[in-house]
């Protein structure tokens, strides 16, 4: 029975240790080495439509079949039957062995931090993961690539925002819209229905007048421009109450269980309860997430906002701004698109 440890990591004793010193003390240049190979890295993750990097523990629960990217540390290596393998290190202090390339040598270095694409196999429940890693890169070289796309990618959505969209935030329903959208609450109520059942062609005109005075009223409840939490309805969910993602997310608003558990939400698919917390929910990040103007002026930073709401606070703080992922980066400019043409010109 093999153990991960020093053991696993090839050549023992003094002949080991000499081994290991000299990878050490050519890390700077294995891994600059690597990183002139990040633009193959980047092609392998787009051709499998990968957008974000995720566990080793995803790994340990896999069925079935996939191809996907794990942010890892390598613990060690082995030799088995002709073919290197590499211990990851996962949750709880298990591990993971996977095969690894031969052309790779910079993982037999232990506590690697490493990315991985790697396609795996699980062929039903109890069965053995079958798992090789088909691109490899060092950490450092990948995450300072996301770290640029990441600012990149707040610039521009913070230039696409415009310099009307901040002070529009916190209008509420109906205050300041113009044309037909300039009236009060009550009577700006057909008018979202109106363009809500003109969207959404299967809803009936009571659950078009339903949803439109959710959005109204919960704006107005907790001062945020209605415009907007319909621009954000009509992008996840398209004004379905029933609508469910791939990944669990339910309702209007597309709302997770765990958030809405945490909001008090009983039934996501309920039209008032989900729009009260996507309402809340938005407030609480265009209240946390804040741009200041040449003259010292506070306003809410709508941009970072819709990145939490769309990615979490967590990915946001990780990050330190919006986070570069394609599906966060498209879902703000889109809700920025819709938002300002609700708004109109002027």
């Amino acid at each position: 029975m093999l153990t991960p440890g020093p053991a696993s990591v090839p050549g023992t004793g003094r002949e080991m240790n000499g081994r290991m010193a000299g990878l050490l003390a050519l890390g700077g240049l294995i891994v600059a080495a690597q990183a002139s190979s990040l633009d193959d890295y980047l092609k392998v993750r787009e051709r499998h439509g990968i957008t974000r990097a995720t566990t080793s523990a995803a790994l340990q629960t896999l069925a079935g079949s996939a191809v996907l990217e794990v942010q890892c540390v390598v613990k060690g290596t082995m030799r088995m039957n002709d073919a290197t393998r590499v211990l990851l290190e996962g949750p709880g202090g298990s591990g993971v062995w996977i095969q690894a390339p031969e052309e790779e040598p910079w993982l037999t270095v232990p506590n690697t931090r490493a990315r991985l694409i790697i396609r795996a196999e699980r062929e039903g429940p109890g069965r053995p993961l079958k798992a090789e890693i088909v691109a490899a890169l060092p950490e450092a070289p990948i995450a300072a690539w996301e770290r640029e796309q990441a600012r990149k990618a707040e610039q521009a959505a913070k230039r696409a925002a415009a310099q009307k969209t901040p002070p529009a935030v916190t209008r509420g329903a109906g205050a300041t819209e113009s044309g037909e959208w300039n009236l009060p609450p009550r009577q700006a109520i057909p008018h979202y229905a109106d363009f809500i059942l003109r969207y959404n062609t299967r809803l009936s005109p009571e659950q078009a007048t339903e949803i439109a005075e959710g959005i109204v009223g919960f704006s107005v409840q907790y001062g945020v421009d209605a415009r907007l939490i319909t621009a954000m309805v009509l992008v996840e969910s398209g004004f379905n109450p029933k609508a469910t993602s791939p990944k669990g997310a339910q309702g209007l608003g597309q709302l997770m269980p765990g958030t809405a558990r945490g909001m008090g939400v009983r039934d996501s698919y309920d039209i008032s309860q989900n729009l009260s917390a996507t309402v809340r929910l938005i407030r609480g990040h265009l209240d946390k997430y804040e741009l200041t103007t040449p003259d010292g002026q506070a306003y809410p930073d709508l941009v970072t906002a819709l990145a939490a709401y769309n990615a979490g606070s967590g990915s946001v703080k990780r990050y330190g701004g919006v986070p570069p992922y394609k599906e966060t980066q498209n879902y703000i400019q889109k809700v920025i698109g819709w938002y300002e043409y609700l708004i109109g010109p002027g």
